[in-house]
């Protein structure tokens, strides 16, 4: 994973693909860099290539998946990443309707792109975890606050985390660009799902109206429990 350099530069745009829904692509100087509900049914795996060489596996109590081992440009298998114990939804839904998974390029990585109109980024695992860490950046200058939940196999909320980021270079409170970490960690159950949304706050330039944004890896602890 790269972590970009601060400037406005490094960020992305986003651009709407009518078949495949909101892909990232190169950056600009534009400055367009553009509640959590328990998540939706996972469907079984289609027919998904097999993983690539040196994933660590669904036997393994700490696991990371990285978006760059899928590669960059291309819609998301959801169950890609079944045989380290994480499954994704078979798209993606919001407020403004469906949309296919995209791995697209955010300030300097590959990543799981995402649209806070689209719904939140949520998979489920096969192994409960006890523990979870995500590693995330804006695509588009602005504020928002990130909300990251994990729910039990009954669907109940265990626990939820949030946090404010500004990368934005109109705004006193800018932080400079590159990714952030969010993490759950000392459960106080076993997890099998979690959510990931942003909320929008603001943005200095008047043309974004919503927070787009991109999960480059997802860390995770199995902490008991069979493969489902």
């Amino acid at each position: 994973m790269h972590r970009s350099s601060g400037i406005g530069s490094a960020l992305s745009t986003l651009s709407a693909l009518a078949a495949v829904g909101l892909v990232l692509s190169g950056c600009a100087d534009g400055r367009d860099v553009s509640s959590p509900t328990s998540p939706r049914g996972v469907g079984p795996s289609n027919g998904v290539a097999s993983p690539a060489a040196g994933r660590v596996g669904v036997g393994a109590p700490e696991v990371t998946i990285d978006f760059t081992s899928y590669g960059e440009g291309k819609v998301f298998e959801p169950a890609f990443y079944r045989s380290d114990g994480i499954v994704f939804p078979p798209e993606r839904c919001g407020s403004a309707g469906c949309a296919t998974w995209f791995v697209g390029f955010v300030q300097g990585d590959a990543a799981l792109t995402a649209d806070s109109r689209l719904g939140p980024v949520q998979a489920t695992f096969t192994r409960p975890i006890s523990d979870l860490s995500l590693r995330v950046a804006p695509a588009v200058q602005g504020t928002a606050t990130y909300v990251l939940s994990v729910f039990s196999g009954s669907g109940e909320l265990l626990a939820t985390t949030s946090v404010t980021v500004t990368q934005d270079s109109g705004d006193p409170a800018n932080s400079g660009y590159g990714y952030f970490t969010i993490s759950l960690t000392n459960l106080p159950g076993l997890a099998t799902a979690f959510t990931l949304d942003a909320v929008f706050v603001r943005s200095s330039f008047p043309h974004i109206d919503q927070m787009l944004f991109g999960v480059s890896s997802v860390s995770y602890t199995h902490g008991g429990g069979q493969p489902s």
